[in-house]
């Protein structure tokens, strides 16, 4: 399976196709697909082990976390704009409320409310000119036009996710996010001490966290500890 990385903290690209090139794929970072034209249908893997399908059409806005496999099958002529960032871009330059709220189980097309909406369609339109008509400071013009595009998708998410049980995916993200800010202290990231600290029995925490992330406890923090330091060396 193919896996792309990027080797810059954002990346946008515009693309067009009557067949995709590409099959099942992932990469190392968060994508945004913003269809400009076209209908088709993109398939995500979730951490289940199941596939979701969303028909996607021009104005969708369809979100790939890191290291989901998925793919894009095309109906009709498409052309895309591709936003592409890495996680640490989004805690870097937002906040970390964001980086958690992005990092959904699946993968999604967003629907927005009407003046949210609006409003990202207004700012597709300029990515897409100052992309198109490179000029002076289009370079900072972007970076503030993305921004914007990803405070939107986290402000609609809530709207767009499936249920979940809220107790256990709150949980879930607490833990993502205690395991991130310790990555590097191995002494609390044993498993009995975090399952400790929230409220768990070692057994049934390493159950907990391959049910929610579809990863084994200690296999999901070397890989996290091995991103860490491939991050540091890019």
């Amino acid at each position: 399976m193919w896996k792309e990385n990027l080797y810059q903290p954002v990346e946008i690209l515009l693309r067009e196709h009557d067949t995709f090139p590409i099959g099942e794929h992932q990469h190392s970072f968060f994508e945004m697909a913003y269809i400009l034209e076209g209908t088709g249908n993109f398939v995500v893997n979730s951490v289940n082990g199941g596939k979701e399908h969303h028909n996607y059409c021009a104005a969708d806005l369809c979100l790939i976390p890191p290291n989901r496999v998925h793919l894009f099958r095309i109906c009709s002529h498409s052309r895309y704009l591709f936003i592409r960032f890495t996680e640490n871009y989004v805690t870097d330059y937002i906040n970390r409320y964001a980086e958690g709220a992005l990092d959904i189980q699946a993968g999604y097309c967003i629907r927005f409310q009407q003046s949210d909406a609006e409003m990202l369609h207004s700012l597709i339109g300029l990515i897409v000119r100052e992309v198109s008509e490179k000029k002076m400071m289009s370079d900072y013009l972007l970076n503030c036009y993305v921004n914007s595009v990803i405070v939107l998708a986290v402000r609609n998410l809530s709207t767009s996710a499936p249920e979940h049980d809220n107790a256990d995916s709150s949980k879930a993200q607490y833990m993502l996010k205690y395991i991130r800010q310790h990555i590097h202290q191995p002494e609390l990231l044993k498993l009995n001490i975090v399952a400790e600290k929230f409220h768990l029995s070692p057994t049934y925490a390493g159950r907990f966290f391959k049910r929610n992330f579809g990863e084994d406890f200690k296999q999901y923090i070397q890989k996290s500890r091995l991103k860490t330091v491939e991050d540091m060396l890019v």
